[in-house]
C-alpha cells in the first residue's frame, strides 16, 4: 500500500500535463489552419455559393454572361423595336389622325352623307377656311366662311356627266371674315369641283370636292379632301 501511494502524481505533475496538453492542442489547430486567399475555384464545390452567401450587389454586367440569360417575359417583341428612336417627335403628332402630313402639307378628308334635310352642317375648318354643307330634297348647297380678314377664294365646278356643261365658277379676292361665299355647283349630279383659299400669313388650302344626289331620291353627298401648310 505505501508502494502505490509513492506511484501517486503530485498536484505539480498533473498540472504540468494539463498545461502540455493545451500545448500540443494549440498547435495541431495551427497545422491546419487555411492561409489567407489560398481557397480557389479548384477547392469549391459545385453548388457550393449559394444566393444568400453572396453579398448584396457585387455582381456586375462583367461577371454575367448575357447569352445565358433567358428572354424577359415582357419583353418579348423587344427586337423588334430597333428603330423605336425615330419616333422621337411622335409627341408632336398628337392630332396625325386627322391630319396626316404630305411633304410637311397637312391632308384633311371630308364627308357629309344624308338628308332630306340637313342644314349648314360644317365639314372642313382647316387654316381659316370652313365649309359648310345643306341639302334640302337631294340638292346640295356648299358654302364657305373664312376666320382670316383680307383673304381670297376662288372655286369653280363642272357636270362631269353632262358633256355640255359649262363650267361654273366664283372668286372673292377680299374676303372677310363676315362674308359667305357660295361654292359653285351647276347640277347638283356629278358634280366634280375644285377650291383655292389663301389667308394672311402665307395660309393656304387647296380643296377638291364631289357633289352627288343620286344616294336615294332625297339624299346628298359631299366629300372630298383639302390640304393644306
Amino acid at each position: 500500500m505505501k508502494h502505490l501511494l509513492r506511484l501517486r502524481p503530485s498536484p505539480a505533475m498533473v498540472i504540468a500535463c494539463i498545461a502540455l496538453t493545451v500545448a500540443l492542442g494549440g498547435t495541431s489547430y495551427a497545422a491546419i489552419k487555411l492561409p489567407r486567399n489560398s481557397v480557389g475555384t479548384k477547392q469549391l464545390k459545385k453548388n457550393a455559393v449559394t444566393g444568400p452567401k453572396v453579398k448584396a450587389n457585387t455582381i456586375t454586367g462583367a461577371d454575367v454572361l448575357e447569352s445565358s440569360l433567358a428572354e424577359v417575359p415582357s419583353a418579348a417583341t423587344a427586337a423588334t423595336a430597333t428603330t423605336a428612336t425615330t419616333a422621337t417627335n411622335a409627341t408632336n403628332a398628337t392630332n396625325a389622325a386627322n391630319a396626316a402630313a404630305v411633304s410637311g402639307n397637312k391632308v384633311r378628308g371630308f364627308s357629309q352623307v344624308g338628308g332630306p334635310t340637313i342644314t349648314n352642317a360644317q365639314v372642313l375648318d382647316l387654316n381659316g377656311l370652313q365649309l359648310y354643307a345643306s341639302c334640302a330634297g337631294g340638292a346640295v348647297t356648299v358654302t364657305a366662311k373664312t376666320t382670316l380678314n383680307d383673304s381670297e377664294i376662288s372655286a369653280v365646278s363642272f357636270d362631269a356627266s353632262d358633256s355640255t356643261d359649262t363650267s361654273s365658277r366664283n372668286y372673292d379676292d377680299n374676303f372677310l371674315t363676315t362674308d359667305t361665299f357660295a361654292v359653285p355647283n351647276n347640277s347638283n349630279s356629278d358634280e366634280v369641283g375644285s377650291l383655292r383659299f389663301s389667308g394672311t400669313g402665307g395660309k393656304f388650302v387647296d380643296v377638291t370636292y364631289n357633289e352627288e344626289d343620286n344616294l336615294g331620291t332625297t339624299e346628298c353627298v359631299f366629300h372630298g379632301f383639302a390640304i393644306s401648310n
